[in-house]
């Protein structure tokens, strides 16, 4: 109050000590648990920053990834498009012109009736005998209401 009164306006930058806004460094053997071989070959070297990380931080390194991963497909997608450009369109030349003779000798080709038959055209033999036995063997094992197939439960 007496400040106040007296005109001393100096506000005190709060600021907070190293120690709460810092991990501490990472303890790998205190001694403390059941002993056990690792699990994993080495000390993990894994970004523990995400646990400091402020929301600007973190829109920051968002922002530089993303500039980095676009400036590295774009220059992938130019060294690709620029390597095989005169590639691509000399297949495309060939395949065109296999097409187009194949097109020619179908048109040169004359259209010949197929005469019907039953059994293709309207498949009614649609199992071999070895079928119908494998079918008839299941079926000859349901004899009662309640037994089942021993391959599967349903047919």
């Amino acid at each position: 109050m007496k400040e106040k009164l007296t005109g001393d306006d100096a506000p005190e930058v709060l600021t907070r000590e190293t120690w709460m806004t810092e991990l501490p460094p990472e303890l790998q053997h205190i001694g403390l648990g059941a002993r056990t071989f690792k699990k994993r070959s080495g000390p993990e070297k894994a970004d523990r920053s995400i646990w400091t990380d402020t929301p600007a931080d973190r829109e920051r390194k968002a922002r530089v990834f993303n500039e980095n991963r676009f400036t590295f497909y774009f220059t992938v997608y130019i060294f690709l498009h620029i390597k095989f450009r005169t590639k691509i369109s000399s297949l495309m030349n060939l395949h065109t012109k296999k097409m187009k003779e194949k097109a020619k000798e179908k048109a040169d080709q004359p259209v010949e009736r197929r005469p019907f038959d039953r059994d293709a055209d309207l498949q009614v033999n649609r199992f071999d005998e070895a079928q119908k036995q494998r079918l008839l063997k299941k079926s000859q094992e349901l004899n009662t209401r309640f037994s089942h197939s021993k391959e599967r439960m349903f047919l």
